[in-house]
């Protein structure tokens, strides 16, 4: 374990059983997050110049002062910060309503589309992008490893569920281990990430409280969820991440190879990739 990454673990006092495995899917289970930041950059079309992206030191990467700020949101949510932040630093032209949007039809450079838009666009570049999407380091070998001990396991995501159904097509090892999978457009889950409702769903639909759950999560708004709804949390965040501000997690790792599930009572040592 390389620990002069990863902040202090906060490990349980005793230790405790885990019934279930709550996982998170982009950036924990399936290593979307690049192709995500790409398709977000495509969606805005031509509202956001090519020029402009070629000066950037990657015309395929959101700048991580925004992308920190979205991390574990839904569209409905993360779009407005997106949309906010091209007009104020990208000089892309966000109009309010479509009165606004009929009346620069014709102007040189068109103006961004409208959040359902932009929402649509992104994921049908992302599912574009998505048909060769790689599994994160150690995923597949330790959702495995579960199923053997046959430890109930889901997938709580704020993607909705079209999409979804793109990212699994070459991971079915994985989820077909998987006993629900929550998605951001359940109609069961009135409010987000950080809010608990999803983690709450999931573990409702796997018949296990929320307090024998162990959540696995990259993002930050994810662990607030993951603990608001009485869960124990494993962070595996972004290596851009400050660790120290996951501090709230039960235990922070680099990777699932660092996962040792003694303290959970679960009989899985990953130890190493090699």
């Amino acid at each position: 374990m390389t620990t002069d990454r990863i902040a202090t673990p906060k490990l349980p006092q005793q230790k405790t059983t885990i019934k279930a495995i709550l996982f998170d899917l982009d950036g924990t289970l399936l290593d979307t997050e690049a192709l995500s930041d790409r398709a977000v950059l495509d969606a805005f079309g031509n509202s956001l110049s090519s020029s402009r992206r070629q000066k950037w030191r990657d015309p395929n990467r959101l700048p991580w002062e925004l992308k920190r700020r979205i991390l574990g949101l839904r569209g409905s949510e993360w779009i407005p910060i997106v949309l906010k932040y091209a007009a104020d630093n990208w000089g892309v032209v966000v109009l309010e309503n479509d009165d606004e949007r009929k009346s620069v039809v014709g102007d040189e450079v068109p103006p961004c589309p409208s959040v359902n838009e932009f929402w649509m666009k992104w994921e049908n570049r992302l599912n574009e992008l998505c048909r060769d999407v790689q599994a994160c380091a150690g995923a597949g070998k330790i959702v495995s490893e579960f199923a053997k001990l046959r430890i109930p396991m889901a997938i709580a995501t704020s993607s909705r569920a079209a999409s979804v159904r793109k990212k699994r097509f070459r991971h079915e090892d994985m989820f077909k281990h998987m006993s629900a999978i929550v998605t951001g457009d359940d109609p069961n889950v009135r409010n987000g990430k950080p809010a608990p409702d999803i983690y709450q769903e999931a573990a409702k639909r796997l018949n296990v409280d929320t307090c024998d759950c162990l959540v696995v999560e990259d993002a930050l708004q994810g662990v607030l969820s993951g603990k608001s709804a009485g869960c124990r949390v494993i962070a595996i965040p972004d290596p851009r991440m400050d660790k120290e501000e996951f501090g709230m997690a039960d235990l922070v790792l680099d990777s699932f190879w660092e996962f040792d599930g003694e303290i959970w009572g679960i009989d899985v040592k990953m130890g190493s990739s090699v």
